[in-house]
């Protein structure tokens, strides 16, 4: 028997992972719920959907098997206990939760329930990061020095979505405070090392805009930051600079990853790798004369733009590998060559993708998770080392940048098993 998947949020960004799932091999059924009749039965017929849910509460007791959260950012912590708390496994669009109080319920729940819970983080899947991973768990980048994750979305973009949720009072809503939606940028560096973040210091940019939105009186959260800055250390040593930035003239994600030997950078639609070539036995031969490394330690450059290319994968014979020859002419839409696409079921072929070529490996891995009961990388213990370094840096931002410790959630029980592709965590 097929999984039964219930999608909760029929907005713009949920729609979009039902046709996603529904080609999944071992999902049986998507069911779909939303507190807006007519949004939901559109939907609903759009994708062929029977059952159809008018609440989160009607779906959690349904005979679904997990529920995808796509609801509004602020309630996805809460949501995803309520479900949990119900026997449902939980995929939730980020961020995880917004307090410390309501990460530390949400790590508590999966603990005691022992289901699987994934946090549906982009960044992690994307072709840069994975790059980078690859090379970092292979020794490549040396050891961890620096690393930045970079949001930059400006608010011109997010206007029309936000007066779409929030109806009448979206100003109020509009205004999130900036790092309580850090996933993005903190995935870029803890997805390649997989530690975590101790302390930070944040500053914010406090807003003018004539729209309002950003005004204390207004924001829901009291929020006047509309762009916000923050330094943090990390465990084994290093640091790393994120920003989130609303009201911005730049577009884009972007990150860096730099390490004692090696470092990947990047602007807009352009990535550089470089490295340090040290002869054999270099480091380790205290017998060469400092003076002479200048000669021998070579400085590389090589241009890996290509890899955020993402026209998509056609397999052909030359690409085939050890796959069964039904992949053979099928294309993968909206990927790059450098995200691992052998590991998507044939069925996903043809499959509309988004985000950078991430959201069928957002579902394969978690479908696959709740199948073999076994956890997907962006599981809760990863997640709340996504999420906890953006909470307290808007604390910080909001005490004028004082420098403030971060909690650790601990990790997953070491009797609990993973998929392949899921890396263990750093202390």
């Amino acid at each position: 028997m097929g999984l039964k998947i219930g999608i909760c949020g029929a907005g713009k960004f949920g729609r979009c992972f039902v046709p996603v799932f529904q080609r999944h091999p071992d999902v049986e059924e998507v069911y779909l719920a939303d507190v807006i009749p007519d949004r939901l039965a559109q939907v609903a017929a759009q994708y062929g959907v029977q059952k159809t849910f008018d609440s989160l509460d009607a779906l959690c007791k349904s005979d679904c098997d997990a529920i995808a959260l796509f609801t509004q950012r602020w309630m996805h912590g809460p949501q995803a206990v309520q479900a949990l708390k119900a026997g449902k496994h939980v995929y939730s669009a980020v961020p995880a939760a917004i307090t410390l109080e309501e990460l530390a319920e949400l790590v508590d729940t999966v603990k005691s329930t022992g289901l699987i819970y994934m946090l549906g983080e982009t960044s992690y899947y994307r072709a840069q990061t994975t790059f980078c991973r690859n090379k970092f768990l292979a020794g490549e980048f040396g050891k961890f020095v620096y690393g930045e994750g970079q949001y930059h979305h400006d608010m011109a973009h997010f206007y029309a979505s936000y007066m779409h949720s929030g109806g009448a009072e979206w100003k109020r809503t509009a205004s999130f405070p900036p790092m309580l939606y850090p996933t993005h940028s903190t995935a870029f560096i803890l997805g390649v090392t997989f530690t975590r973040m101790t302390e930070v210091c944040c500053f914010g940019y406090v807003d003018n805009h004539p729209d309002g939105i950003f005004d204390a009186e207004l924001s829901l959260w009291g929020n006047v930051f509309s762009n916000q800055t923050a330094l943090f250390r990390t465990s084994d040593g290093g640091m790393a600079r994120v920003n989130e930035f609303r009201r911005i003239g730049a577009g884009d994600g972007r990150m860096t990853i730099m390490g004692t030997r090696a470092a990947y950078e990047e602007q807009p639609r352009q990535g550089i790798f470089t490295w340090l070539d040290f002869p054999p036995g270099m480091e380790e031969n205290g017998d060469i004369p400092y003076r002479e490394m200048t000669e021998l330690v070579k400085l590389h450059h090589e241009d890996v733009s290509h890899i955020r290319v993402f026209d998509g994968v056609e397999v052909t014979e030359e690409n085939l590998g050890n796959l069964p020859r039904e992949y053979l002419g099928k294309k993968f839409l909206g990927l790059s060559k450098a995200q691992p696409w052998w590991q998507l079921p044939v069925e996903f072929a043809g499959v509309p993708n988004g985000h950078d070529g991430t959201h069928v490996f957002l579902v394969n891995d978690f479908v696959r998770s709740v199948k073999s009961h076994r956890l997907p990388p962006n599981h809760v213990w990863l997640a709340a080392r996504y999420n906890a370094p953006g909470i307290v840096a808007h604390e910080s931002c909001r005490r004028g940048g004082e420098l403030m410790k971060i909690p650790d959630f601990g990790m997953p029980p070491a009797d609990w098993p993973t998929l392949e592709e899921t890396h263990p965590l750093q202390p």
